[in-house]
């Protein structure tokens, strides 16, 4: 009897630790039914788009966690990562003229107007952050 109620409880551990597991991988498999039934039948299929935010997730968590958040450069890479994952859902459900069009209207801005020059002043006199060299 007590061997029963061993291997009860050693049951019960092992779902809820599949469960726990299935919760974790749930968001990060492919969810585009194509991809996923192009494997053998039982296999999980990451999603590499997934994987490579929840992998710049982690490595911006930690730059927080030791460094904080050092400006508006930091706060904004943290919400773009936020939003990565919403936008790939978006981006799944698009045709893939609709996701070229959004890439060259983003891309595109590059090279627009007037480029500012790096420097504290651009009237060319010496201030007294100059190191005088």
């Amino acid at each position: 009897m007590d061997t029963y109620i061993r291997k009860g409880a050693a049951r019960r551990l092992a779902d809820g630790a599949l469960s726990v597991l299935m919760a974790l991988i749930t968001p990060l498999l492919e969810k585009n039914p194509a991809k996923a039934l192009a494997t053998p039948a039982g296999a999980f299929v990451f999603s590499m788009s997934r994987l490579i935010v929840l992998a710049f997730a982690a490595a911006m968590l930690r730059q927080v966690w030791h460094a904080g958040v050092a400006g508006w450069p930091d706060a904004t890479l943290a919400i773009a990562i936020v939003l990565a994952l919403p936008l790939l859902g978006a981006l799944d459900r698009a045709s893939p003229e609709q996701v070229l069009a959004l890439g060259s209207a983003l891309i595109g801005r590059f090279g627009i107007g007037e480029a500012r020059v790096a420097g504290w002043g651009n009237n060319g006199e010496p201030n007294r952050f100059d190191n005088h060299r």
